[in-house]
């Protein structure tokens, strides 16, 4: 089995790969401190767009999303954090593919988000549940009512809520200090 072979693999060299999947626009400095933090200080192989470490298939060259979607299939964790901005949709994208993929998750919240989301639910869901055409125009505060989307396909699993970087870091730490011990527990899990 070549999910086998991987993660044994992986347990051998001792570093998981870990995609850090989030909008970019102004969480340039916080996105760049937790690949740091995963990296020199956990020992994980850390996938993130913003830098660059995202393998790109020569057929996807001109396909962003495809690469994007390619490296969700390749990662062995997955860390989704979930900022006031929708962007182009891609990160949307990541998460449902690491949701359908079943990789081990972990979503992160701004409390913005979940503020919103209780504000706006009267408004995206009709009587029957189903999400409706409302949106928003593009503000300060929130570029598209997707990102309030993001959240509802996440919310089955942990969402942390986090109201500062501090609250991010701590949360990234609790989860991934102890790599040896993610390690065992995904070699536990095939």
């Amino acid at each position: 089995n070549a999910k086998t072979f991987k993660f044994n693999f992986m347990a051998e060299k001792k570093k998981l790969k870990i995609m850090v999947s989030s909008t970019v626009y102004g969480s340039q400095d916080i996105l760049t401190q937790i690949a740091a933090i995963l990296r020199q200080q956990f020992g994980y192989q850390v996938i993130m767009s913003m830098e660059g470490s995202i393998y790109i298939p020569v057929e996807y060259m001109d396909c962003p999303e495809k690469a994007c979607i390619k490296a969700v299939e390749e990662c062995d964790l997955f860390l989704g954090i979930i900022f006031p901005r929708y962007g182009s949709g891609i990160t949307h994208k990541e998460f449902k593919e690491a949701i359908r993929l079943d990789r081990p998750r972990w979503f992160v919240a701004h409390e913005k988000i979940e503020y919103l989301r209780k504000l706006f639910e009267p408004y995206l869901f009709d009587n029957h549940s189903r999400r409706t055409n409302f949106e928003i125009k593009t503000n300060s505060v929130l570029d598209s009512i997707k990102v309030v989307d993001m959240y509802n396909d996440v919310k089955h699993n942990w969402v942390q809520s986090f109201s500062n970087p501090g609250e991010l870091f701590f949360f990234i730490e609790q989860q991934f200090k102890d790599h040896e011990r993610r390690v065992n527990e995904i070699n536990k899990s095939i």
